[in-house]
């Protein structure tokens, strides 16, 4: 029989929420792993998900452009997270006038128990998936949905 035919058709609406409710999940469980979450704002996590994502270092300019703030208020932030043992400012070794941004060891330890957390919960969903189910590709596709729809709200 059909897959198609035995599962019935999800409108974009639908669609649409799943897709929320699972970013809702996710961005829960990264917050409540958080003990200060209560003070952080979303912009704060915004800007600790790109530190911990990005491929080359941060500096305070890149930020600010990411975030769309001046360079005045992601100081602001910076030193916030600084004190909580949030972020951590480094002078870059090629140029000292330029400070990088990384995630404080303490933090990037607890997203790292997270993810192996995260990683025995994906391998018990697989036990239960059809095994044609590609649960990378619904992942990518789900990512670049998201990042599309930012690009076309900007």
């Amino acid at each position: 029989m059909d897959k198609k035919q035995t599962q019935p058709e999800l409108s974009n609406e639908r669609r649409y929420e799943l897709m929320l409710l699972i970013v809702q999940r996710i961005r829960k469980a990264w917050k409540d792993q958080l003990k200060l979450y209560p003070t952080m704002k979303s912009k704060d996590l915004d800007m600790l998900a790109y530190i911990y994502t990005a491929k080359t270092p941060i500096t305070m300019q890149d930020l600010a452009s990411y975030l769309k703030v001046s360079a005045a208020a992601v100081s602001q932030m910076v030193a916030s997270l600084e004190k909580k043992r949030i972020l951590r400012k480094t002078p870059s070794e090629v140029d000292h006038r330029i400070n990088e941004l990384s995630l404080h060891p303490e933090l990037v330890e607890s997203i790292e128990e997270d993810q192996r957390h995260m990683a025995a919960l994906l391998r018990e969903f697989e036990t239960f998936s059809n095994h044609e189910f590609d649960l990378e590709a619904l992942f990518e596709r789900v990512l670049a949905f998201a990042e599309q729809h930012e690009k076309d709200s900007v």
